[in-house]
């Protein structure tokens, strides 16, 4: 709000009065003493000259969560409070476990008895298996028999079995002759006992081989017989039963290992929930950020869905100005925007402009971000807000650091460590802030508080409560 220079003189001279009638006259300008009340000074710098504050907003968070518990129990301990700082993942409180733990031990040993039951499965199939290998085997062997036997013996084996009977036939001979010679000798007592008895033997024995080639021949010329057909046919059809069994076999250990795989899946699954529900039990905070509402405590039950905590980034914090919309044109994003808050004033950027209006205000909401970063700000404050369309800068200084007694205000420089009386010429009024057209320069440093207890010459020692500190924006 701008203010004519009569205005600002009468708003000056009623400050100065208050302060006379306070009893700050009864000494001379020129009194050199110590200030006896704490003073504030500051050094002077530029700033902007911003329009009116005519819009007014909600300080909130720039980034908020509602934090809620995800299961049912009993609250154990709650590990933060309102104003914490939280990263994310932080765990914020815990329930008690003991019921989760105990879900999850019990599915954990009906998901080991569920995988041991795969595995016997397992085997029973692998072992299926092998029985099919072993009957075919069988079924080879019993069709090869009563192939050979419906073919009949080969024109070489008949060859073969003829030339071992004549074979025979002369190693018997030969034996005949050399067991009646060894007679003769031993009864001539030529030869002994044990050389005649070992004649003899040798003579039975190329009998007996004779006789089996001769009886192997006989069967091979003769062919085998309807029995043996029969017997051979038997063992074929026995060794293909076999063969189905075997495969029927396998067949119900599939099933069984599939069955036996669908149980240790649902066992596996309600594990994984168990384990799920153990690790919900513990509440965590799902972003960076302060601690901004706690609603519940130790002891307390919590419930699925239930609010416990509200965590925001208050780094950065934002606002929503109602723009009428009849000014919404002149807005931009990333515009500068004059943001105030008692006595101190930031700069905020619009980040957003809503694409619709309010239906009870027909104005237009203006998202505005505001740095934070000592936290100083909080959410819920009201602050006043305009848009910057004047860049200009102007040295400004508070309010309460002009003194006037009539139509001549002043301010106290500090130089030297004392305080210098020091006439001043003053432009507009903003934010609670008087422009300084001349008498002043950046730089100075000025007593901004308690110098209405001052006196031309006064000492500013290192007694004197309070720190110089350069203005800000």
């Amino acid at each position: 709000m701008k203010l004519k220079k009569k205005g600002i003189r009468i708003m000056i001279a009623g400050v100065a009065l208050a302060i006379v009638a306070s009893g700050c006259s009864s000494a001379t300008e020129n009194s050199v003493t110590e200030a006896s009340h704490p003073v504030k000074v500051e050094k002077l710098a530029m700033k902007p000259l911003a329009n009116d504050f005519n819009l007014a907003g909600t300080l909130q968070a720039s980034n908020e969560a509602i934090v809620s518990f995800e299961a049912d129990g009993r609250i154990l301990n709650t590990m933060v409070e309102v104003g914490d700082s939280v990263e994310k993942g932080s765990v914020l409180a815990k329930l008690d476990t003991s019921t989760y733990q105990l879900q999850l031990d019990r599915a954990k040993a009906t998901m080991e008895k569920a995988k041991a039951g795969v595995s016997q499965a397992e085997a029973s199939v692998q072992s299926a298996q092998a029985g099919i290998h072993s009957s075919q085997s069988q079924v080879n062997a019993a069709q090869s028999k009563l192939q050979e036997l419906n073919n009949g013996a080969k024109k070489q084996e008949i060859a073969q079995s003829q030339n071992a009977v004549t074979v025979a036939t002369n190693n018997y001979n030969k034996k005949k002759a050399d067991a009646a010679r060894s007679q003769s000798l031993f009864q001539a007592g030529a030869v002994s006992l044990t050389e005649n008895e070992n004649a003899q033997l040798e003579l039975a024995n190329a009998q007996k081989s004779l006789s089996d080639a001769q009886e192997k021949l006989s069967l091979l010329l003769a062919g085998a017989s309807q029995e043996q057909r029969a017997q051979a046919s038997a063992g074929v059809d026995q060794a293909r039963a076999g063969l189905e069994s075997a495969r029927a076999t396998i067949q119900q250990g599939l099933a069984s290992k599939a069955q036996a795989q669908a149980t240790y899946e649902d066992a596996l699954a309600a594990y994984e929930q168990s384990s799920l529900s153990l690790k919900k039990a513990t509440l965590t905070s799902p972003i960076t950020g302060v601690v901004i509402e706690k609603k519940i405590s130790d002891g307390q039950l919590g419930s699925s869905g239930s609010e416990a905590f509200v965590v925001g980034n208050i780094k950065t914090l934002k606002v929503l100005l109602p723009v009428p919309d009849s000014e919404i044109l002149s807005w931009k994003k990333n515009q500068k925007v004059n943001i105030s808050l008692y006595d101190e004033m930031r700069t905020g950027t619009v980040t957003q402009i809503y694409p619709s209006t309010n239906s009870k205000t027909g104005s237009i909401n203006v998202e505005v971000s505001i740095p934070n970063p000592e936290l100083n700000w909080k959410p819920g404050q009201v602050i006043s807000a305009s848009k910057s369309l004047n860049q200009n800068e102007a040295l400004l200084v508070p309010v309460e650091a002009v003194i006037s007694t009539g139509n001549d205000p002043y301010v106290f420089k500090a130089v030297n460590g004392k305080a210098v009386k020091t006439p001043i010429k003053l432009g507009k009024v903003t934010n609670n802030q008087l422009e300084v057209v001349s008498g002043l320069q950046a730089g100075d440093q000025i007593v901004t508080q308690g110098a209405g207890t001052l006196f031309n010459g006064d000492l500013l020692g290192n007694g004197v409560p309070g720190k110089s500190e350069e203005s800000s924006e």
